[in-house]
């Protein structure tokens, strides 16, 4: 998979992730699920970046 690719689908995982965080009701204490939640939206955050200075340090 070529980087250009890699990266829309890291970016759409990303929009959808954070779709669902959205979703989450919130009840003043973060549960197991809101922790993953952001937890996830951080990886896949950071993911994206480095692909993205990936893409940009090949040119």
């Amino acid at each position: 998979m070529n980087s250009k690719k890699r990266t829309a689908v890291i970016a759409i995982i990303l929009i959808i992730a954070i779709g669902n965080y959205t979703r989450i009701i919130d009840h003043g204490a973060i549960r197991a699920v809101e922790f993953l939640s952001i937890f996830v939206i951080g990886a896949l955050t950071s993911l994206l970046i480095r692909e993205v200075a990936t893409i940009i340090k090949q040119k």
